[in-house]
C-alpha cells in the first residue's frame, strides 16, 4: 500500500487490481463512505485505466460537492488477465457469464472488507467501459434478483456510469463484423494465444516494449501493460476467448425496466428500492457500437441529456437514465490513445498521453455527484 502523491490518500495498485482510499477515515457519523467499483473493457486488465482512476479520485477528493462524502475507488482485472506473480491465471479461458460471475464475487468481497474495517457498509456506485458496461447492467439484474427474493438490500446500489458501452448487438458494430468472421475460425484463440505465447518467450522485453510503442502509438504506461498482457500466461487466448463470446452473447436489450432505473415495473418508486440512476457516454462513431443499434437503445430505454436533445424530458420519463452522446471526439478506447482533443481541462491544461483519460474523469466527477444528489432526494 503506497501513498497518492497528490492527495495522501492509500492507494493500492498491483498487476490485477488498483485501489484508491480517502487520505483520512473518519467514523464520527458524521461523513457518508462510497464505493465507486469500476470494471474494464476487453482486454479486461485494470491496468490500462491507471490514471483515469488516479485522476477520478483526486477529483472526487478534491472538487465533489458532496462535502460530506469519502470515496474509495476500486477495480480488478478479469479473470485470466492475471499479470506475472500477481495471482494464478485460470488452465482455460472462461466466457462473459463467468466474468459476470467473478465480478460479482470480486465487489462483495471489496464490501465486506469495507464493513471490516470501516465499521459501515458504503454506498455503491458502479463504473463500467466497453463490455464493462455490460457486466454492470447484469450485476444490477442480480442486485435487484436478490431484493425481490430476500425483501431488503444487502447494500445499497445508487447508480451506474456506462461509458462507451458495449451492451447491444456488438457483432453488428463496424469491428464487430469483422472480428465475428474472424473469431469464427475454428480453435482461432488456441493457436493465436499459443503463437504469441511463444513468440513473446523469444524477444526481449525492451524490444517487445519497442515493437508495441511502435505499432500501437500507445502512451508509455499502456505500452508497457501491453507488454505485460502479451508475456502473461494466458492472457491473448483470454481476450480472444471472451471476444468470441461476447460476439454470440451481446444481442438484444436483455434487462428490465428496473435495471435500467425504474424502482418497479411502472417506473414509479413507491417501494424500499432507490432508482438505479444510470448515466451512459456513447461514443460519436464507435468502431464497436452501430450508430442504428445505439440510437434504437436510446429510443427505447433512456433519454438525451437536456443541453443534446433541446427540451426537457416528460415527468413520465424522469426515471429514464441519461445518455449523451460525445461531441468531443473522444474514442472508445480513450484510456490507451493520446488525446487529440480539442477541448482543455478544467484547469486549461492538456496532457497528450493522458488528455483521454483526464477529460472522462472530470465527466465522470460531475455523474457521481448528480448520482449522489439524485439519491438523497429519493431518501427523504
Amino acid at each position: 500500500m503506497s501513498t497518492d502523491h497528490l492527495l495522501g490518500g492509500s492507494v493500492l495498485e498491483r498487476g490485477d487490481k488498483i485501489c484508491y482510499e480517502p487520505s483520512t477515515d473518519s467514523t464520527d457519523g458524521e461523513t457518508q463512505d462510497y464505493l465507486i467499483y469500476f470494471m474494464p473493457g476487453n482486454p479486461g486488465l485494470i491496468s490500462y485505466y491507471q490514471p483515469f482512476l488516479s485522476k477520478l479520485h483526486s477529483l472526487l477528493c478534491t472538487k465533489s460537492s458532496s462535502q460530506s462524502a469519502q470515496f474509495h475507488i476500486c477495480g480488478h482485472s478479469f479473470r485470466g488477465f492475471e499479470l506475472g506473480q500477481y495471482g494464478a491465471s485460470s488452465r482455460s479461458p472462461i466466457g462473459l457469464e463467468d466474468q459476470v460471475s467473478f465480478q460479482e464475487q470480486l465487489l462483495y468481497r471489496h464490501i465486506d472488507s469495507h464493513r471490516r474495517r470501516f465499521g459501515n457498509t458504503p454506498r455503491v456506485i458502479l463504473m463500467g467501459h466497453s463490455v464493462g458496461a455490460y457486466v454492470l447492467l447484469e450485476l444490477i439484474q442480480q442486485h435487484r434478483n436478490k431484493v425481490d427474493e430476500e425483501g431488503e438490500e444487502d447494500f445499497d446500489l445508487i447508480g451506474g456510469i456506462l461509458l462507451f458501452p458495449t451492451i447491444t448487438y456488438i457483432a453488428k458494430s463496424p469491428l464487430g463484423m469483422v472480428f465475428s468472421k474472424i473469431l469464427n475460425i475454428p480453435y482461432l484463440p488456441v493457436i493465436i494465444g499459443a503463437i504469441a505465447k511463444s513468440l513473446s518467450s523469444l524477444v526481449p522485453m525492451s524490444l517487445l516494449y519497442k515493437l508495441v510503442k511502435l505499432v500501437t502509438r500507445f502512451p508509455d504506461y499502456a505500452a508497457k501493460t501491453t507488454v505485460a498482457f502479451i508475456k502473461s500466461p494466458t492472457g491473448v487466448r483470454q481476450a480472444l476467448h471472451l471476444a468470441m463470446d461476447e460476439m454470440q452473447t451481446i444481442t438484444e436489450d436483455k434487462w428490465d425496466k428496473e435495471v435500467w432505473g425504474a424502482a418497479t415495473s411502472e417506473g414509479t418508486n413507491n417501494r424500499d428500492t432507490i432508482n438505479s440512476n444510470l448515466r451512459v457516454y456513447w461514443g460519436k462513431q464507435d468502431s464497436w457500437v452501430a450508430d442504428h443499434t445505439r440510437d434504437a437503445l436510446i429510443d427505447a430505454r433512456g433519454h438525451l441529456s437536456t443541453h443534446q436533445s433541446g427540451s426537457q424530458s416528460t415527468h413520465s420519463e424522469y426515471w429514464k437514465p441519461v445518455m449523451q452522446i460525445d461531441k468531443e471526439g473522444i474514442p472508445h478506447d480513450f484510456c490507451t490513445s493520446i488525446s487529440t482533443s480539442e477541448f482543455p481541462l478544467q484547469d486549461g491544461n492538456i496532457d497528450i498521453e493522458t488528455g483521454n483519460s483526464n477529460i472522462v474523469a472530470e465527466k465522470v466527477q460531475s455523474w457521481v455527484d448528480e448520482i449522489i444528489e439524485a439519491h438523497e432526494k429519493e431518501l427523504f
